[in-house]
């Protein structure tokens, strides 16, 4: 057996050697098979328990979202994520096919009726008496056969899924938002969502097949020769000239901390590097770093996503040397969580003085995860905060009586400790006396680095996903992203209306699914000139996988996503040198810069870019 695609260090894709399977199923970051001897084995990520398969043996297996269920000779067993009992199958009736979704599982009745359990938005787990001689279930819906052939599906019609074709199938498959079939005449039929960046999953090749397979926007088919043809959600475009020829080299060789999180230009020359502990310095040509300010007694570090998370100098900086931070800091609020705070540092001297620092703006922790911390002054002289929804209040996001889940817009000249930052007029929601007036945009989970575009003055956020996608945006005054409705395009509160009420949602520019990655990190818009090429285009990467792509044709029908670099470390940020040259920011203490590779390179000396192809199955 042979398995190919991201493994995201999981090793969902590390088949176990000496092992054989008669039938295997791939779910979020882990696979499942039954093997020879009727035995499960599963292996990759063990969230929730997905890998702890029952003893026994067993004859039918699926792998869902995660939770799987398998049949056996005393019925049905599942194991996995528990919550809404989607892992306690009914034992009424006898089930002779089983499948399991995100929060659903279904299965047919020797009689062909259709049991489900689990969670039951849009009626994606109503059981229904049939007969039914197939089942697919998806991520949030689910697909049966009728006794004549036709398709019947059930649960997230939002996303396209109610409008079933009337033609009689052999077989169907149900992926994430998408249903496929083999039909009796032959040919494959896909319906469902399309893209909104393409609609090619839902386009099936020419020819006959024999089996087909529906995954997470993708779709592969077996013909009768048993060649296998896969299409997909199109994210991203192999790179071609001029863009194949990128690469990082180390841009601050002699950098000394393991976690940097900002990089930008000092006043005066040098690139202030600021790291996740709270230690913020000058690097300047080889020379020994200046220190500008240690906060790391104040900071709180302990778990999640806490630390120094953003800083910013104050655009006039000659005239307000002022330094702002936004860290978790250590002082208890309300439930025993540090808070998160932002504080602006005079600059006296090329040095921070920590004895005045003044406390501009703090909100209790919720939770260790979530915390936002994008911190970027505007070209409107105004400083932007991004938020976090504090994880454990997501419908906060949408809320506008709290700041979690926002991007925040004040006004911090003059700023004294009565008033420590104004409202500026035209925010949106001043005339609201209900709601925060500090908040600019709103619907965001995870707001992990925004940029302003030097040349459009067009604020770009990346917004990290929950299970489904990674997002980049284009956020305007008063936009409301979507989460937790939204997640990427994906309605996640199906049915349509519970999403259409959001009439006013922002979709995203780009997304991406975990198959590429787990946590999008937010770029920059390239306005530098030693690579022209890239003009304009916007650079992002993901946390787990270290890939780096290009954005470009920005809202045209040109519009690609190229993989420009792919990085072996936990790249956590971007920033921008003194000739706006693009600087990447990882784990491990890399500062690395964006060049054009010499003929000859071979590649940066700290830090060892690695290409991942998917290796071609040779059994």
């Amino acid at each position: 057996m042979h398995c190919w695609g991201p493994n995201n260090d999981d090793g969902h894709l590390d088949v176990p050697a000496d092992v054989r399977f008669s039938q295997i199923s791939a779910g979020n970051r882990y696979t499942c098979g039954i093997r020879v001897d009727g035995g499960i084995t599963c292996w990759g990520n063990n969230n929730h328990m997905k890998l702890e398969a029952p003893a026994g043996r067993f004859t039918a297996l699926d792998a869902g979202w995660d939770h799987a269920c398998a049949l056996g000779a005393n019925g049905p067993v599942c194991w996995g994520w528990n919550a809404n009992d989607r892992a306690t199958p009914p034992l009424d009736a006898p089930l002779i096919a089983i499948g399991a979704g995100a929060e659903h599982s279904c299965g047919l009745t020797v009689a062909g009726a259709l049991q489900c359990w689990g969670k039951n938005d849009n009626g994606r787990a109503d059981s229904l008496p049939g007969p039914f001689r197939d089942l697919a279930v998806g991520t949030a819906h689910t697909c049966v056969l009728r006794s004549d052939g036709t398709p019947f599906c059930q649960g997230e019609n939002a996303q396209g899924q109610s409008d079933f074709p009337a033609t009689p199938f052999d077989a169907i498959t149900a992926g994430d938002d998408h249903t496929c079939g083999t039909r009796r005449d032959g040919p494959l039929e896909c319906w469902g969502a399309e893209s909104q960046i393409s609609n090619v999953r839902l386009t099936a090749p020419d020819g006959i097949f024999a089996s087909v397979s529906a995954g997470y926007r993708q779709t592969c088919a077996l013909n009768n020769e048993g060649q296998a043809a896969c299409w997909n959600h199109p994210f991203v475009t192999v790179p071609t000239p001029p863009y194949d020829s990128l690469n990082f080299e180390a841009a601050v060789p002699d950098y000394r901390q393991q976690q940097p999180v900002e990089a930008f230009p000092w006043p005066g020359g040098g690139l202030l590097i600021a790291d996740l502990a709270g230690q913020i310095a000058v690097y300047e040509g080889g020379l020994e770093p200046r220190q500008i300010l240690d906060i790391t007694d104040k900071i709180s570090t302990r778990a999640g996503e806490k630390g120094l998370l953003g800083v910013a100098l104050d655009p006039e900086f000659e005239s307000y040397p002022y330094l702002y931070v936004y860290y978790t800091a250590r002082s208890e609020h309300e439930g025993g969580e540090p808070g998160a705070r932002l504080s602006r540092f005079p600059v006296v001297d090329g040095q921070a003085t920590r004895e005045d620092e003044l406390v501009m703006l703090e909100h209790p922790g919720l939770y260790n995860l979530h915390q936002g911390g994008s911190l970027r002054f505007g070209p409107d002289g105004m400083l932007y905060l991004g938020i976090g929804d504090g994880f454990e209040c997501s419908e906060c996001a949408r809320f506008t009586d709290t700041l979690l889940g926002k991007i925040i817009r004040i006004d911090v000249r003059g700023a004294t400790a009565e008033q420590p930052y104004r409202i500026p007029d035209d925010n949106p929601m001043v005339e609201d006396p209900d709601s925060r007036h500090e908040i600019w945009a709103l619907g965001f989970r995870n707001p992990w680095r925004m940029a302003f575009d030097s040349r459009t003055d067009e604020l770009w956020v990346a917004d990290v996903g929950a299970g489904y996608e990674e997002e980049v945006s284009i956020v305007t005054k008063g936009a409301h992203m979507g989460w937790p409705l939204y997640e990427g395009f994906l309605c996640r509160r199906g049915p349509s209306e519970n999403c259409d009420a959001v009439a006013e949602t922002t979709l995203p520019i780009a997304t991406y699914n975990h198959s590429h990655g787990c946590a999008v990190i937010g770029g920059v818009v390239y306005r530098g000139a030693a690579i022209p090429q890239l003009e304009g285009a916007y650079l992002f990467g993901d946390l787990c996988s270290g890939r780096i792509w290009a954005l470009v044709g920005k809202g045209s029908g040109d519009q690609a996503v190229l993989e420009i670099a792919n990085l072996d470390a936990l790249v956590v940020s971007f920033g921008i040198d003194a000739d706006g040259e693009v600087l990447a920011l990882a784990f491990g203490g890399h500062v690395l810069r964006l060049v054009e590779a010499a003929e000859g390179y071979s590649g940066p000396e700290t830090i060892t870019p690695r290409v991942t192809t998917p290796p071609v199955p040779t059994t």
